[in-house]
């Protein structure tokens, strides 16, 4: 059977200060009335059956869950702290492979924008098919850019295999400066990594065995004793690694289907702007404004107050009852800087 894993266990720091540690991103309405992790819920539940569907969280953000969606408690998978995504997609497998040893697993984080929901849906099918097909084969799927992008990660693709639509996987980039990603974008031979992992998870299992052999020492600790108490004593050893880093930059045996659907990564607040922006000479807001010769701004208040704003473009400003924010859109991507900043003072009632 076919499991689509929902991760739900980020701090989206890059959010701050809508986002905190005790109530993240995912758990806000950000684009509308819905939830970021409602929206991934219902866009999966269109495609799955609500018994094939699991959300992986940690211990503080389960009630944030069960509050939001309707989820039986066997189809949450909870973290004892945040490790990385190596082991949470570990965890995941773990316990799907114990309730069906021939399952098949889409990893898929809670907080991205997608806009072709069908068409999404499809390819997902069509990388289960493939992984079907090629068992000891990572399927990922990789999405066709249309700018430059500096704050995704990208896939580089080979050669086409015998399925038309399915490539290899050459190797993988970091976030790259604006002058290398417009090379990406001109070459035509890469994506960006929006983390979607289609696999078996027997395979995930082995692979993590050969590659991450102390990530997979954990797993089956915790497997033998999946008390509390262990699941605790085993993640306060675990590295903190991403499956990335940790698994896919190591192995050899990655495809990946390049898919042509509006897509965005909600981790940052000009990623949050972009998605909204209608025109060039826009703003995007959500509460009442009045703005003068502005543009490409976005105005973000929960406190209701108006917003008015005179010859600025491309800022970012957000405003809570304790916190202003206020920063170059180009550089929110470094709003998680200042967080670094703030841990260790008494200032550390903000995050």
């Amino acid at each position: 059977m076919f499991y689509p894993v929902i991760l739900s266990g980020g701090l989206g720091t890059r959010l701050w200060p809508i986002s905190s540690k005790n109530n993240p991103k995912q758990f806000k309405a950000l684009l509308g009335q819905k939830t970021l992790l409602q929206t991934t819920y219902d866009r999966v539940l269109a495609g799955f059956a609500k018994e094939q569907i699991f959300v992986v969280t940690t211990t503080n953000l389960v009630h944030s869950v069960k509050e939001q969606i309707k989820i039986e408690q066997n189809n949450i998978i909870v973290e004892p702290q945040a490790k990385g995504t190596a082991l949470a997609v570990g965890l995941a497998a773990l316990n799907i492979f114990n309730l069906d040893k021939s399952a098949l697993i889409v990893t898929i984080n809670s907080d991205q924008y997608i806009k072709e929901e069908q068409k999404y849906l499809e390819f997902i099918k069509m990388a289960g098919e493939v992984v079907e097909k090629n068992p000891d084969k990572m399927v990922l799927i990789g999405i066709k850019p249309n700018y430059p992008e500096t704050g995704y990660g990208y896939i580089e693709f080979g050669k086409m295999t015998e399925d038309k639509q399915v490539f290899e996987v050459k190797s993988f980039k970091e976030k790259p400066d604006f002058n290398t990603a417009k090379k990406y974008l001109a070459s035509g031979n890469y994506l960006w990594n929006p983390a979607f992992f289609v696999f078996k998870a027997e395979s995930l299992l082995s692979w993590y065995k050969e590659f991450l052999p102390a990530t997979y020492k954990i797993l089956q600790s915790i497997s033998q004793d999946n008390s509390e108490a262990n699941l605790a004593k085993s993640y306060a050893l675990a590295e903190n690694i991403s499956i990335d880093y940790g698994l896919l930059e190591k192995m050899s045996n990655r495809l990946v289907i390049p898919a042509d659907i509006c897509w965005a990564d909600i981790g940052s607040w000009r990623s949050l702007r972009d998605i909204q922006l209608k025109d060039s000479d826009a703003n995007v807001s959500n509460t009442k404004n009045v703005l003068l010769d502005s543009k490409r701004n976005l105005f973000y208040s929960f406190s209701g107050k108006l917003i008015a704003a005179i010859g600025v473009e491309d800022l970012v400003l957000v405003e809570t009852d304790e916190v202003i924010l206020l920063c170059p859109a180009e550089k929110s991507q470094e709003v998680k800087n200042i967080l670094e900043k703030i841990k260790g003072t008494d200032l550390e009632k903000y995050l």
